[in-house]
């Protein structure tokens, strides 16, 4: 299976135990609790962070795994570059969207009305935008000391494709922490942030070369 698959599956159809196994119980004060995490995110100019992935496959004892580094900027300014087992790069600036695949540049162009969506999907579950989309319900949990919201996709074609998102976030820092993609079909991928940098200076470049 091929890296990235979120970015992929979603497009040509229309990202072991994870801390999800925490006691997770439903939030007493949702609203207080997405509004703070709102608050957290429009108070993000940019991110820098390393991220490791596990892919959860039916078909595989073990899970692949692949990692890289990601960096965000406002406004609409995404870098998703994997590093290993080998280069793969989603990279979106403004109104457009790139990817990378080893050297070799994918045309993506084609996909138009679709590759919009993608890419505010993407965005959205990074810099907060989620709440406000109709393309997902959501739930609020939390357990000791972390928050999870739960996204459950209204769109016909990510429906047929995505049971869930959960998006994990430490109640000490708000910052997104771990993301996982649940596929209809019981396969999953695990997205983790590590040696994350906010609100620091990210070079133009970044999000304008592949």
């Amino acid at each position: 299976m091929r890296p990235c698959n979120l970015f992929f599956l979603i497009l040509f159809t229309c990202f072991g135990v994870t801390s999800f196994a925490q006691d997770f119980k439903p939030a007493a004060n949702p609203d207080k609790i997405l509004a703070d995490l709102r608050k957290s995110s429009q108070s993000t100019s940019s991110i820098q962070a390393d991220f490791k992935e596990e892919k959860y496959l039916s078909f595989l004892k073990e899970p692949e795994k692949s990692s890289g580094v990601f960096y965000f900027k406002k406004d609409d300014r995404m870098r998703w570059e994997q590093q290993t087992p080998f280069k793969y790069i989603i990279l979106i600036n403004g109104d457009k969207l790139r990817v990378q695949d080893g050297s070799k540049e994918k045309n993506v162009g084609a996909a138009g009305r679709m590759a919009g969506q993608i890419k505010q999907v993407m965005l959205g579950l990074v810099n907060g935008d989620f709440q406000q989309s109709k393309a997902f319900t959501q739930v609020c949990m939390e357990s000791t000391d972390q928050y999870l919201v739960v996204l459950t996709p209204t769109n016909k074609r990510m429906r047929n494709v995505y049971a869930k998102i959960n998006l994990v976030f430490p109640k000490g820092t708000l910052r997104l922490k771990e993301l996982t993609f649940f596929e209809k079909g019981g396969d999953k991928s695990v997205m983790r942030f590590q040696n994350e940098k906010f609100n620091q200076p990210i070079a133009e470049s970044v999000f304008l070369n592949l």
